[in-house]
C-alpha cells in the first residue's frame, strides 16, 4: 500500500497515543503479569511509531512511500 508522509505521521501519532493509554492503564493494574503485558504492548506500538516516523523523515512532501508491516 502506498501512503503519504502525512499519513505516516498520523499513524505514528495514533500508535503513540495508544501506547500512552496502555502505559496509563498499566499503572492501575494490581497483577504483575497483566501490567507487564500492557507495557510490552506499549513498547511494540512505540517501536512501530518510531519506524513510521523514520519513514516519514526520509520521504519528501508529496512523495509516496511503500508502507512496511
Amino acid at each position: 500500500m502506498d501512503i503519504s508522509k502525512t499519513t505516516l505521521l498520523k499513524m505514528a501519532d495514533a500508535f503513540l497515543a495508544e501506547a500512552r493509554r496502555l502505559r496509563k492503564e498499566s499503572a492501575t493494574q494490581a497483577s504483575g503479569a497483566a501490567r507487564e503485558q500492557l507495557i510490552g504492548e506499549a513498547e511494540q506500538l512505540e517501536a512501530k511509531a518510531a519506524r513510521l516516523e523514520k519513514d516519514a523523515v526520509s520521504a519528501k512532501d508529496g512523495v509516496f512511500v511503500q508502507a512496511r508491516n
